[in-house]
């Protein structure tokens, strides 16, 4: 087992889900019991393989799973904007002039943000081991993550809604095989696949090189409104 993966899962199972999203599926699988991380990663595998060609499907069934009673729907948000502290995932069309690749479906944490763009950490340029570490210490309280994981979004560039994940539903978002890379061809607006496991390796050889503080989160509405740490 991946060290902490038991800690930070949260597998809490309904007895009537009504639209069955796919966090719901693995959920369900789980029968509300800790598994093991290989047991965790094959399952999510194995209920992701549809959404392979179409990632934004799952933000699509989200947005159906919403609309329905408020008791049968899991607990991740539809967002046109985000906030600090939170973990989305949603399609992005980045502007590439300096860029050497990008992810087209990233995974977000949220560190700071403005109407306009924010700034985060994608967990998908680590592989799934590290990304539990990672959401470990988020849990704790703790931002933990290395530099080269950190960007900056354009909320322009962003491609329809955000999904807000529930911290319920982290163990399964980092172990969805949904990181999609891409690099620029020079002299046009074509992309060509970029292998993730280069990203891993970027990142791993300047895994020390980290970004620590602690972890704030922040609601939606006024500033004034909500505004916790943990």
């Amino acid at each position: 087992m991946a060290q902490g993966f038991a800690t930070i899962q949260r597998n809490s199972t309904k007895e009537n889900t009504g639209y069955t999203t796919l966090f719901e599926n693995i959920t369900e699988m789980t029968g509300g019991k800790p598994q093991s991380f290989s047991w965790y990663k094959n399952a999510v595998k194995k209920a992701s393989e549809k959404y392979k060609t179409d990632p934004s499907k799952i933000i699509r069934e989200e947005k159906v799973d919403n609309r329905g009673n408020e008791e049968e729907a899991d607990e991740n948000l539809i967002r046109r904007y985000a906030v600090s502290g939170h973990l989305y995932m949603f399609e992005y069309k980045a502007k590439m002039r300096h860029l050497p690749y990008y992810d087209t479906f990233p995974l977000v944490y949220v560190i700071k943000a403005n109407p306009t763009e924010f700034w985060g950490a994608n967990l998908h340029y680590m592989s799934p081991k590290k990304r539990v570490m990672v959401v470990q210490r988020l849990l704790e309280g703790r931002v933990d993550i290395p530099r080269l994981c950190f960007h900056k979004y354009l909320i322009e560039q962003v491609d329809g809604f955000m999904l807000d994940l529930a911290s319920a539903e982290w163990d399964t978002a980092i172990l969805l095989p949904i990181e999609n890379f891409v690099r620029n061809v020079k002299g046009s607006n074509k992309t060509l696949p970029y292998t993730k496991e280069l990203v891993w390796d970027d990142v791993d050889e300047n895994y020390y090189d980290r970004i620590k503080t602690r972890r704030v989160i922040r609601g939606y509405g006024k500033p004034r409104d909500t505004k916790m740490v943990k």
